[in-house]
């Protein structure tokens, strides 16, 4: 037993991948076609299953436990996740990335649900084992039309405020610079309006008091998007935050378009970020954050994403940026397992500065 506790605390200390928005307009227009959380990614919904199997290489059963009876106001899944592979910080070296084992769950009643996600995270310093225990996400939801995926919802309880594309890879500039980190979630009261044409998303949220959070401040983020015809869109977004130590400011726009011919999607993010340190002198600083993907499934389970990021940490200096080049091929073996290679240049200052790189294989098991 205390073996295997062992392995599941070393499992926690990963990152967490989130949804595919490369699916929205070549498979539906929003992401509530897929999933039951009103701006994408968590638990599949029963058309987000068919489209999981439908993708797959090889044919299954798409359900929980490969068709597990539950009752009918019950929803379960669960995520495994590891990597490992080669990275070149500076140094070149062999790495292992356990990332993520957690369960989740939602009971409906009408149009009312509660969602609750929980696994292990890493440990806290000083804190007991207990501590590698957690719910990453818990919400309270009202759905207007509970047996549709259009109109109304309304969530209370620890969520990630919506912003932006909500890539499935954190390490993305604009998840990771742009207001949407890994294990930013808050304490959120959110509302989301959803239309085949454009949906809004609009949420007042805290950080976390308890746990140690990588939000540290306390403000509101709003995202709108309009679908122009049955194959682009276009978003803006916006957030501020503001805690102790820094106030933060963001806005930018998104856009996506779909290619039926190539079977080739377009994302686009651009962001500028206005951050001020609140304690000591005050300093205020620009940055900008850009990140563009080419998505495109090449059949047998195949989907080959080409990406391209740039991050200025602070425009007043000159060569404080870093670009990067990522290429990630996903196998979807059955609509419970996805293999992932995941690759990345990066240049640090391209003139004179460092550059950084890795290659790692992903696997991702689905319950």
């Amino acid at each position: 037993m205390k073996a295997l506790l062992a392995i599941l605390v070393v499992a926690a200390l990963g990152g967490i991948s989130y949804a595919y928005p490369q699916y929205q307009l070549s498979r539906d227009a929003t992401c509530t076609g897929c999933h039951t959380s009103p701006d994408g990614g968590g638990m599949l919904n029963e058309n987000g299953l068919a489209v999981a199997g439908g993708t797959a290489w090889k044919e299954g059963s798409d359900e929980f436990m490969y068709g597990m009876s539950l009752p009918g106001w019950l929803m379960l899944d669960g995520h495994v996740r590891a990597a490992a592979g080669y990275v070149q910080p500076g140094t070149p070296s062999a790495a292992a990335y356990p990332m993520q084992v957690e369960l989740g769950a939602r009971a409906a009643f009408r149009g009312f649900s509660l969602n609750a996600v929980g696994g292990l995270r890493r440990p806290q310093e000083g804190g007991s084992v207990a501590h590698v225990l957690w719910s990453r996400e818990h919400y309270l939801m009202w759905q207007q039309k509970p047996d549709e995926n259009t109109g109304f919802y309304v969530r209370a309880g620890r969520l990630m405020p919506t912003f932006g594309l909500r890539l499935a890879e954190h390490v993305v500039y604009t998840q990771r610079f742009g207001g949407r980190p890994l294990y930013g979630e808050t304490y959120a009261l959110a509302a989301s309006y959803i239309d085949p044409k454009f949906e809004v998303h609009a949420s007042g949220f805290v950080h976390d008091p308890i746990a140690s959070a990588v939000e540290k401040g306390d403000g509101g983020a709003i995202y709108a998007e309009a679908r122009l015809g049955d194959h682009a869109a276009v978003g803006v977004e916006g957030k501020y935050s503001k805690g102790d130590d820094v106030t933060a400011l963001y806005g930018g726009l998104t856009g996506k378009v779909y290619l039926p011919g190539p079977g080739l999607l377009l994302l686009a993010e651009a962001q500028m970020v206005r951050r001020e340190i609140t304690a000591g002198d005050g300093d205020k600083a620009t940055q900008l954050v850009g990140y563009a993907m080419g998505s495109h499934e090449l059949g047998s389970g195949l989907l080959l994403d080409i990406g391209v990021g740039h991050f200025t940490q602070d425009t007043r200096v000159k060569g404080l940026y870093r670009d990067c080049v990522d290429a990630n091929l996903h196998w979807f073996m059955t609509s419970h397992v996805e293999w992932l290679l995941t690759t990345r240049i990066e240049l640090l200052d391209a003139s004179n500065g460092p550059t950084g790189a890795y290659a790692l294989a992903q696997i991702h098991y689905r319950i």
